[in-house]
C-alpha cells in the first residue's frame, strides 16, 4: 500500500507538470535549438497527458487492490494475483524498448561526429552500455518473474485462499 501511496502522489506530482509544461510545449522550444528529436520520444511528448493519467489510474487501482487484500478480500488477492501477473509480463515486454532507446540516443548525434575518433568511442561506450542494459534488464526480468510466481503460487494455496472472504 506504501508503494501504491507513494506511485499515486508521484503521480499527481507528475500531471501538474505535464500540465504545465504541455504549456511551455518542450517539444517545440528543442526541435527550434536544432536538437534531433528521435520518434518515440516525440511520441512520448506528444502523449505525456494520457500516459500520466494512465500511470495515475494505474497506481489508484494498485492503491485500492492493496488495500482489499490488507482487509483479506477475495478480490483483493485476485486482483494482486493479476497485478504480480502483469508486471512480470511487461519487465519483458520493455526489454525490446532498450535497443530502440540506444539508438535514439545514437540518432542525437550527426553521422560525421558518430565517424571520427570521439564519436567511434562513443558508438564504443553505447555498443557496451546496450549490452549491459539488456543483460542486467533480462537479469532482473527472470528475477522478477520467479519472484511473482512464488508469490502467486503461496496465494493460491488453500490455507492461504482460506483467510480471504
Amino acid at each position: 500500500m506504501v508503494m501504491a501511496a507513494l506511485a499515486i502522489l508521484w503521480g499527481l506530482i507528475q500531471l501538474v507538470l505535464v500540465l504545465a509544461l504541455s504549456r511551455l510545449d518542450m517539444l517545440d522550444v528543442m526541435q527550434s535549438q536544432g536538437l534531433p528529436l528521435p520518434e518515440a520520444f516525440q511520441w512520448i511528448g506528444r502523449h505525456a497527458l494520457s500516459l500520466t493519467a494512465l500511470m495515475l489510474g494505474v497506481s489508484i487501482a494498485f492503491f485500492l487492490v492493496s488495500w482489499a487484500m490488507f482487509k483479506r478480500r477475495e478480490w483483493g488477492r485476485l486482483g494482486f494475483i493479476v497485478f504480480l501477473v502483469l508486471v512480470a509480463l511487461l519487465n519483458f515486454a520493455s526489454l525490446p524498448f532498450i535497443h530502440s532507446l540506444f539508438d535514439s540516443m545514437r540518432s542525437m548525434f550527426p553521422a560525421e561526429f558518430l565517424q571520427s575518433a570521439e564519436g567511434m568511442e562513443l558508438r564504443a561506450q553505447l555498443n557496451s552500455g546496450l549490452w549491459m542494459s539488456l543483460f542486467t534488464g533480462a537479469i532482473t526480468a527472470i528475477a522478477f518473474a520467479g519472484l511473482h510466481g512464488w508469490l502467486v503460487i503461496k496465494l493460491q494455496r488453500p490455507d492461504v485462499r482460506a483467510l480471504f472472504h
